[in-house]
């Protein structure tokens, strides 16, 4: 996988503490990770409120189920995929996620402008996917999972994975060509 904003160092001393149910420690735990949580769960949800639930809810059943945690990998990474899970239920529970607007983004440069415009034409593109090919794009390819850990995260074959990841890159493709063809006609 590739490196992740998750990928903070949590000690063995810590983790142990916590295991034993000390609240200052969890929380802790909680303010290391809350923004990584939230950025991950917002990418999936697309909603500022339904991301803040996700992030809510995954603490609470990760400091519940923290003494299932083996230590086979890092912690972040266990903590990572139980709010990809939440975002994910989510997301199957309610398709119909509430749109994101973007704020009004100033870039200092010309050619940092047109990499910003670059970047809110992929937003806009990405939020016009379904809530699931968003979030198989987002954790495909941002995230860096594989076909086997998506489809396993979706209850679904790793065919499901790739199919939707397919899918869902022609789709972009159409909708960011369609936007450039749209700049052009304009000038």
């Amino acid at each position: 996988m590739s490196e992740s904003p998750f990928d903070i160092e949590l000690d063995e001393m810590t983790l142990a503490r916590a295991r034993r149910g000390d609240l200052d420690v969890c929380e802790t735990i909680y303010r290391k990770y809350r923004h990584p949580a939230f950025s991950v769960a917002f990418r999936i949800c697309r909603s500022r409120e339904t991301a803040e639930e996700v992030t809510q809810e995954a603490f609470i059943t990760a400091f519940r189920k923290i003494r299932q945690f083996r230590g086979d990998s890092p912690f972040w990474g266990w903590l990572r995929r139980v709010v990809v899970n939440h975002a994910i239920s989510t997301i199957r529970r309610n398709d119909k996620t509430k749109t994101v607007t973007f704020e009004d983004y100033h870039a200092p440069t010309a050619g940092g402008q047109q990499q910003t415009g670059l970047a809110m034409d992929l937003e806009a593109a990405l939020g016009m996917l379904s809530a699931q090919d968003r979030a198989v794009v987002w954790l495909h390819d941002v995230e860096g999972y594989n076909h086997r850990e998506i489809a396993e995260a979706f209850g679904k074959t790793e065919s499901f994975s790739k199919t939707r990841l397919s899918r869902a890159r022609a789709r972009l493709r159409e909708l960011l060509e369609a936007g450039q063809n749209t700049l052009r006609a304009s000038h």
